[in-house]
């Protein structure tokens, strides 16, 4: 096992239930904040639950966002500090399915299993780059992220708080944050994988872009025991869309290590199915 380093956290932690079985990390998207995870946590009944806002989000607003590995040994660190062992299963989402790949990557030894979901590690170009780099003008303004909650399907009680995460997000880390994401993990970084023993699940939305379908290669060409399956009819945010779909998927992978027999395989097409979703 890595030695830890003396280099003390300013990340915020939510903890539930330290005194349950082993540890579960969650990683939370890019627009929201550790807070999106508390009913999947609070329904993993017999896990151990870390939940963090990553570096310039929800109560770690003041804590900015330099770069990916600065975030992933902070985070490693939190893990060897906290969890049972000094090892966790990782769940991330998003920007936390990056995250958590990196982290899985550069420190294999705090890792029980990994679960990412829509982890763009390959980046983004062209158009949807330009459009997600100018879209961070708006985080200052309120009507932004109620648009967007409605386009995530947030559910109504859930909506006053994303907007406040929101609108608290630290703007400079964001715009540290966004390039680096859309530039892609270096391959160097992700090589890591090739060292790493867990188990790993790599999921997209059926109904997701080939940008996040085909970055999951990143992961199965460095993995060779990683599965990688497809989420049925599913969007980018599909612990929202369909939270029991999730819930029931994540406890099945904790359970067995194994992906629920609910997951499709990648190249699955199912009539109706518009061919940019495979």
């Amino acid at each position: 096992m890595s030695a830890a380093t003396n280099r003390p956290t300013s990340i915020h932690l939510v903890e539930q239930r330290p005194d349950a079985d082993e540890s579960v990390l969650f990683l939370h998207g890019g627009n929201v904040a550790g807070w999106s995870w508390s009913e999947q946590a609070k329904a993993l009944s017999d896990h151990h639950a870390l939940i963090p806002d990553l570096p310039g989000f929800g109560a770690s607003a003041q804590h900015p966002w330099t770069d990916l590995s600065t975030t992933v040994d902070e985070l490693a660190d939190l893990v060897r500090e906290r969890a049972h062992g000094g090892r966790a299963h990782l769940v991330g989402m998003s920007l936390g399915g990056v995250v958590g790949t990196a982290l899985a990557a550069r420190h294999p030894d705090v890792i029980r299993s990994v679960f990412v979901t829509g982890a763009i590690l390959r980046g983004v170009q062209g158009f949807t780059r330009w459009a997600g780099l100018a879209q961070i003008r708006f985080f200052g303004s309120p009507w932004y992220w109620r648009t967007t909650a409605r386009m995530y399907r947030l559910p109504p009680d859930a909506i006053d708080l994303f907007v406040t995460t929101g609108l608290g997000i630290d703007r400079d880390s964001v715009r540290r944050m966004v390039p680096q994401l859309y530039d892609g993990v270096p391959a160097r970084d992700l090589d890591g994988l090739r060292r790493l023993t867990a188990p790993i699940l790599a999921i997209v939305g059926e109904k997701e872009s080939r940008t996040f379908r085909d970055a999951m290669d990143e992961v199965t060409s460095r993995v060779p025991h990683a599965v990688a399956r497809l989420a049925p009819g599913m969007h980018h945010v599909w612990d929202v869309e369909d939270p029991d779909l999730f819930h029931t998927t994540l406890a099945h992978w904790l359970a067995t290590g194994e992906p629920s027999p609910a997951l499709l395989p990648v190249g699955t097409r199912r009539r109706g199915t518009p061919e940019a979703a495979l």
